[in-house]
């Protein structure tokens, strides 16, 4: 998915769901932030306290997505959630769109949320994950001959011509651009051979596997549609436990805001065009009750916040940083995930 789901789409089902607008930015920043936070930085300071910032993304076109141990640490926790599916250890490894694990990482973190200080936070990234299922469902957080694509096997199914030739254009442009790098031996690397598609909302395509040749049929608006149904149920049993966090007349059912979701799902158009939709939903009134002001993506102020640290320049109160609340989270997730979450459904990759 991209920033119009990671973000404003999040943000909405939050607010949807019952949730105060400061709280929801928070989770609505960090869900996107995961896709943002791509560098390593560590500042230490004279007096031993430090900094250390948590990689939860690289820029596809980036020698580092060849390591294993990255693809691990990376791609399998925070965007490829293994689903457990299956008998064989590859087809395990595989996402699976709202997975048995899936779910159990959505309970287990929403439960850690409700009582520590970063809980705004680990929702955000949870959101992110749990998102992630629906859109990189049968492909693998590593570089695995499982995400191979038949050349010239992808069909797409869009009613403008201009956004036909647009999504075509930048798909074409990305696989130049893999082998200008030199960078096509770190590919097949999760939806790598199909560009964009699994993450445009409005896109129903199809595909054939090159492992086995199976016709994989996908439909975007359908899954989509799904997945903000399942963000504002998790959003929905956050604020059970977190009363605090929720505001007074804001939840809609989810019921009476399906159709206005699915439209915004269903409209073709560039990210930024999706992301005006979103917020025009919000600032109409059909999404939620209580304030309609759409908060700016404060993510590049979050990377400013360390970015501009000297040794001499820590915060005496670090813990009022939110990123720092952010690399929190992720050491915290990325830990049960590893550790505790895939060799629970028998998926060893720690």
């Amino acid at each position: 998915m991209q920033k119009d789901m990671h973000y404003f789409g999040v943000y909405a089902m939050a607010r949807a769901a019952g949730m105060k607008t400061g709280a929801a930015e928070v989770a609505a920043t960090a869900s996107q932030y995961v896709d943002d936070a791509i560098w390593d930085k560590e500042v230490f300071s004279e007096d031993g306290r430090s900094i250390l910032t948590e990689l939860t993304a690289h820029k596809l076109l980036n020698l580092k997505n060849a390591d294993r141990e990255d693809q691990r640490k990376v791609w399998l926790p925070f965007h490829f959630l293994p689903g457990g599916e299956g008998d064989s250890p590859t087809g395990r490894l595989a996402c699976r769109m709202n997975s048995p694990t899936a779910k159990k990482l959505v309970r287990h973190n929403t439960s850690v949320a409700a009582e520590t200080p970063y809980g705004l936070h680990l929702l955000g990234i949870t959101a992110h994950v749990y998102a992630d299922t629906f859109a990189h469902q049968g492909f693998i957080g590593a570089n695995h001959a499982y995400n191979g694509i038949e050349t010239g096997s992808i069909d797409v199914e869009v009613s403008s011509e201009g956004i036909l030739d647009y999504i075509q254009d930048k798909a074409n442009a990305f696989w130049k651009e893999i082998v200008s790098f030199g960078l096509s031996q770190l590919f097949p690397l999760g939806h790598a051979a199909a560009a964009t598609y699994p993450d445009r909302p409005y896109l129903r395509w199809h595909y054939t596997r090159e492992v086995d040749g199976n016709r994989i049929e996908r439909d975007n608006p359908k899954d989509f549609l799904k997945g903000c149904k399942a963000l504002y149920e998790m959003f929905a049993d956050y604020l059970d436990k977190v009363p605090g966090h929720g505001q007074s007349g804001a939840a809609r059912q989810w019921g009476k805001i399906r159709g206005t979701v699915k439209r915004i799902i269903e409209a073709e158009g560039t990210k930024d065009e999706r992301i005006r939709t979103w917020k025009a939903a919000m600032r109409e009134n059909r999404l939620f009750g209580g304030s309609t002001r759409v908060p700016v993506y404060k993510g590049p102020k979050w990377s400013a916040s360390i970015d501009d640290l000297e040794p001499g320049k820590i915060p005496k109160d670090m813990k009022k940083l939110p990123v720092y609340r952010f690399y929190q989270a992720a050491r915290i997730h990325r830990a049960h995930v590893l550790s505790n979450l895939l060799p629970g459904s028998g998926i060893i990759a720690a």
